[in-house]
């Protein structure tokens, strides 16, 4: 169980399932030649020489000569340690240089896009990259809401879409059907009130049933209702313009039922 368990763990800090396999055989049973462990794990040979390779330059394996020839053996699990502090800084470096990536590819002549495309998307993970996606808004996203992104994509997943709209400087604002504006119960990101604005509109007026999100050029339809998580990103500008008028148009009619509310609980309290 423990040799399984030790498995996967090894697997989800980015071994290959086959370098997995290698690693635990070595630590478990010593020192073996190439061809040994060929033999003995049932690999091809080449395949063997090309992840004792990877192994050794992950330094999870070492190489030793002695009178039959060239062995190899397993690392100290504590090298495992070292393994990923060096990914955590090739991943640290990969971000330095993220900016400067993502501008000089920009600066590359590409294909002229359709004028209208639609994207579609499945399941939860479709979903997560529909809620990434929308992290590209210049400076806002508009939404029609329905729920909140914890039911989307989970709160850990949402959480993190947050804080990257507020490292960001996004400002999202929502047209819903939810009467709690105000109240972040769904959220522990401090400051997320400063990146964030909801109105109130009544379902009779607009009965809000899917998650629709305008930015940039494009327009993003989100279900994951009885089951059917499903999503659809249509790219025209013309539309999206178009749709952003709509919003704008219930954000003011939204307004007017918060100043009516106002003006209802002002005459409550001159009666009283």
């Amino acid at each position: 169980m423990n040799k399984q368990i030790s498995k996967t763990q090894l697997i989800n800090l980015g071994l290959e399932e086959i370098e997995a396999n290698i690693y635990l055989y070595l630590l478990e049973h010593g020192p073996r030649t190439p061809l040994e462990l060929s033999r003995e794990i049932n690999v091809d040979r080449s395949k063997v020489y090309r992840y004792v390779e990877k192994l050794v330059a992950k330094k999870l394996l070492e190489e030793s000569n002695d009178a039959w020839g060239k062995k190899i053996q397993a690392a100290s699990p504590k090298n495992i340690e070292l393994f990923i502090q060096e990914k955590e800084e090739a991943l640290h470096n990969q971000k330095q240089s993220l900016p400067s990536l993502i501008e000089n590819l920009s600066s590359i002549p590409t294909y002229s896009k359709r004028e209208f495309e639609v994207k579609h998307y499945r399941g939860q993970d479709g979903l997560k990259q529909m809620l990434w996606n929308q992290l590209s808004a210049k400076k806002e996203i508009l939404a029609f809401s329905y729920k909140n992104k914890n039911e989307i994509a989970g709160k850990t997943y949402a959480e993190k879409i947050r804080s990257e709209q507020m490292e960001r400087k996004i400002m999202l604002y929502e047209v819903e059907n939810e009467t709690d504006q105000g109240d972040y119960w769904y959220t522990g990101i401090k400051g997320w009130e400063k990146f964030y604005n909801s109105r109130y509109i009544d379902p009779k007026t607009l009965d809000i049933k899917q998650y629709t999100a305008i930015f940039n050029i494009t327009i993003a339809i989100m279900n994951w209702i009885d089951g059917a998580e499903v999503g659809v990103e249509i790219i025209n500008s013309t539309f999206a313009d178009m749709q952003r008028q709509l919003f704008w148009k219930f954000w003011e009619i939204s307004e007017d039922y918060i100043e009516e509310g106002k003006k209802i609980e002002a005459a409550i309290k001159t009666k009283k």
